[in-house]
């Protein structure tokens, strides 16, 4: 459903004062690895490799799309919430594993277990917490893919495709109330990233490998459709709360959209291997991460022993990194897209627009 709100000329209003982030893997910089979650494998190499040359909590060989954000923005990369060093600071929320809903939840609408317990609701808890009664009229918040750990619970767990698809409408209601409860604190300028086309995502190519039709671009049509239908639900709801808060400014970015336009286009972006994870040893630790959902027994397994901890020494060529997560180089292909280019983010030009065309 398209936007109603017409872009109207901007001026950079930064610096944005703080600046925020909720999600899952694809946005935290270091927070899982810092609970007591199993499988948080973003603390040893092969992650970290390029840009940091040591593992940090991302799930990636280097940045995460946040912290190419935060280079355009000319500000320092968020820490992660449990290592803070100030309330009322820049800072991430966003924890690798996150669903949108807790484990009594996903349990009665699919049959599966999260391994985490920070959900949304517990990042939403650290927000109030930290920033309750300040001033956040200055504020930015990122808000990062949230529902994406939902659906790869299900889908992982071979449930049918209507327990899959129940999770849609619970998912978006919670990333709905999150927004609503963002906002009523006061913040003025939000965010939110769209769902990731799920079915050209290398695990779900392994999982359903011949089992499942492909579509034009050689992705799972049925996982296509989860992450499809979660967009479009997501946009409907950015679009009922921007005509609710018409104060507010609220960018989308499609990051569907812009992978698909990567995929179609690798030699464009340096990428001569759109299909295979960079680091191969990540789908293995993924299904043992998701064992205790398909009747096996991942404890039993830990730690991992004959699993490849090797990765490829060209990650600048690969869209994928780990079989479920993406390079360094594929996140700052996609955020240059979301802020140059109007096919890509709604609206466009945004707030966002003349604080990083530089």
């Amino acid at each position: 459903m398209p936007f109603v709100v017409a872009a109207p000329s901007f001026e950079c209003s930064a610096p944005f004062a703080p600046v925020l982030a909720f999600g899952d893997s694809t946005t935290d910089t270091g927070n899982q690895i810092h609970t007591n979650t199993p499988f948080a494998t973003a603390a040893s190499p092969p992650y970290g490799m390029t840009f940091f040359h040591e593992p940090t909590g991302r799930y990636s060989d280097g940045r995460v799309m946040l912290d190419f954000l935060c280079t355009a923005l000319k500000i320092d990369f968020l820490p992660p919430h449990l290592t803070r060093s100030s309330q009322c600071a820049n800072e991430n929320f966003a924890v690798a594993g996150a669903t949108a809903n807790n484990n009594a939840e996903l349990q009665s609408i699919a049959n599966v277990t999260s391994l985490t317990d920070d959900t949304l609701e517990v990042q939403l808890s650290w927000f109030k917490n930290d920033l309750q009664g300040h001033d956040l009229s200055k504020a930015l918040v990122y808000f990062g893919e949230v529902g994406g750990n939902d659906y790869n619970y299900a889908l992982g767990a071979m449930r049918p495709a209507n327990e899959v698809q129940a999770l849609l409408p619970a998912v978006v209601e919670k990333i709905h109330n999150a927004l609503e409860t963002i906002l009523e604190s006061g913040v003025k300028k939000v965010v939110v990233q769209g769902q990731f086309p799920m079915g050209c995502i290398a695990i779900y190519l392994k999982i359903f490998n011949n089992t499942q039709q492909l579509d034009s671009n050689g992705c799972v049509s049925a996982v296509m459709e989860i992450s499809n239908q979660h967009n479009r639900m997501l946009r409907d709801v950015i679009d009922h709360v921007q005509k609710i808060h018409p104060d507010v400014d609220i960018i989308f970015f499609d990051t569907t959209e812009a992978y698909l336009h990567i995929l179609r286009n690798p030699s464009i972006y340096n990428f001569n291997n759109v299909r295979d994870p960079c680091y191969t040893g990540g789908l293995e630790l993924l299904a043992l991460a998701n064992a205790g959902n398909t009747g096996g027994a991942a404890a039993a397994l830990l730690p991992p022993h004959n699993i490849n901890m090797t990765s490829c020494t060209n990650p600048e060529n690969y869209i994928g990194w780990d079989g479920i997560h993406l390079t360094d180089a594929m996140y700052g292909a996609m955020m240059k897209l979301f802020l140059t280019d109007a096919r890509f983010t709604y609206p466009f030009p945004n707030f966002l627009t003349p604080c990083t065309n530089h």
